[in-house]
């Protein structure tokens, strides 16, 4: 990698909650010819250059949809990366000019956004979601186009907690140590340093922690901070400004922890319990929704074409298993029992408070 693509790389990585974005359109990876696979993602510039690099060695072509410049799990869940703006990607970057098929894999992460089926009635482009993982591409193609079930599954692996901990921390830092220099300037350091510390320590261990796990985070963080405080000698100033930091940290870090992680679904939201439930007398088979779920909440049942809501407490309430299938046989239940009808998963994404007040995808409907 070249030394300004790795600036650039931990640069995006740190603020990575601000839209990235890069010209959308039509890339060539490698040699593509007219029967190469076109895959499709949004203009958010971090995840372009690492689909390019992952499918390095191989010949293909990447169309770059808009998407706000912001990553496809949250550009799809906000109505950025929706069908329309799929749509447009593959009918103006120039693909169908160059391509003798009509085939596209699309991330699966952009399920919740993009209506397949509705892809291929307005451009006759066939949509396949591919796996999570750009990494896991060149597997997926050479295995014809199918996954495994580790490419459905979302790890949130070492690596993506420290990468959503840099993420966080770097903002909090900057507010943090600038609060400092303000006040003080000896305390910006101890603050930019416990900010750090604090965002790694939360995507580590927040999620193993038992309940009511704000509290035990807080409390543990609280003792280990004035401990060190005391240790190197700091008087009541500094220790009542580590407690107040701490708290004030920790508050804002922990606020929208199952929102800004894959594993969990948001906490604080009107959807927080929502359950989704299944219709067995509309399930024909069709396993959308178990290709697409990134928690595996679905397994197939023996003997028979229809799915098992096995696993509905892993659900994240993203939406992608009603969104895509196309029997209406998954449905959303509110905290009342009432019935949150598919279509208006399909037809309103999450704002930046997470309600469904963002109407995205307004084109004409079926004739």
């Amino acid at each position: 990698m070249r030394m300004r693509d790795l600036a650039l790389e931990i640069l995006q990585t740190a603020f990575r909650l601000l839209p990235w974005p890069t010209q959308p359109g039509l890339r060539r990876v490698g040699e593509p010819g007219p029967f190469s696979p076109v895959i499709v993602t949004g203009n958010y510039d971090l995840t372009v250059r690492r689909v390019m690099r992952a499918l390095r060695g191989v010949d293909a072509w990447l169309v770059v949809a808009p998407s706000g410049g912001i990553n496809v799990w949250c550009a799809a869940a906000g109505g950025h990366l929706s069908t329309h703006q799929v749509v447009t990607a593959l009918k103006t970057s120039g693909v169908e000019e160059r391509v003798r098929h009509r085939r596209a894999i699309l991330p699966q992460l952009a399920a919740t956004g993009v209506q397949a089926r509705e892809v291929s009635r307005r451009c006759k482009w066939r949509v396949r979601f591919g796996p999570v993982y750009a990494v896991d591409l060149p597997a997926y193609l050479d295995g014809g186009e199918r996954k495994s079930d580790d490419m459905r599954h979302v790890r949130f692996a070492l690596a993506e907690r420290l990468e959503m901990a840099v993420s966080w921390a770097a903002p909090t830092a900057i507010v943090a140590g600038g609060a400092g220099a303000l006040l003080r300037p000896g305390f910006a350091p101890p603050l930019v340093a416990l900010s750090l510390l604090l965002a790694v320590a939360l995507f580590l261990v927040y999620d193993r922690l038992p309940e009511p796990r704000r509290l035990v985070f807080g409390a543990v963080a609280l003792g280990v901070s004035l401990a060190v405080v005391a240790l190197a000698g700091g008087g009541p100033a500094a220790l009542a400004t580590d407690a107040v930091a701490v708290s004030l940290l920790v508050a804002v870090l922990t606020f929208d922890y199952p929102g800004a992680t894959p594993i969990e679904g948001g906490s604080f939201f009107e959807q927080r319990a929502w359950r989704i439930t299944l219709d067995l007398e509309r399930c024909q088979g069709v396993y959308s929704c178990w290709e697409v779920c990134p928690e595996a909440c679905f397994e197939k049942r023996d003997g028979v074409r229809q799915v098992d809501l096995a696993h509905d407490e892993r659900c994240v309430r993203c939406g992608a298993c009603v969104v895509q299938c196309p029997m209406d046989a998954l449905h959303f239940e509110d905290e009342r029992g009432r019935r949150v009808e598919p279509e208006t998963i399909r037809r309103y994404k999450l704002n930046m408070m997470g309600r469904r007040a963002v109407e995205a995808d307004a084109a004409p409907p079926p004739a």
